[in-house]
């Protein structure tokens, strides 16, 4: 009693049409972010504006100290081109954090006490 057993090999289903994901803007920005972080950019990626013009998305992705311009082609999903540039934000003129502030307390009011006492040693 010989009995063969046939194995079905799964074929892969496939059919004519290429099936192609419409891209909107979540997809888009999905794209630009990841392929900011394959490139390196890891940290605090902030989606800003997403925009469809003449067939390529434009991207604009901001970074801590830059921004980033991707321009993804609608139709084969690919990036077309990016450019990474500085932030165009100016600074103020002084930065005043809380640490500069406990600094200048500090010294104003240990000159304070230096001269209270100088002043009471000499009797003025």
């Amino acid at each position: 009693m010989s009995a063969t057993l046939q194995r079905k090999t799964p074929s892969a289903l496939t059919s004519a049409t290429p099936q192609t994901r419409e891209l909107n803007a979540e997809t888009v920005t999905a794209i630009a972010t990841g392929f900011l972080k394959r490139i390196g950019n890891k940290s605090s990626l902030k989606p800003k504006r997403v925009s469809l013009e003449e067939g390529v998305y434009t991207v604009e992705v901001e970074m801590k100290k830059f921004l980033a311009l991707v321009k993804v082609d609608a139709e084969t999903h690919i990036i077309k081109e990016y450019e990474i540039q500085p932030k165009g934000e100016e600074t103020p003129f002084i930065s005043v954090s809380p640490r500069i502030i406990a600094m200048i307390f500090g010294v104003s009011a240990g000159v304070y006490v230096a001269l209270y006492f100088v002043f009471k040693f000499l009797g003025l």
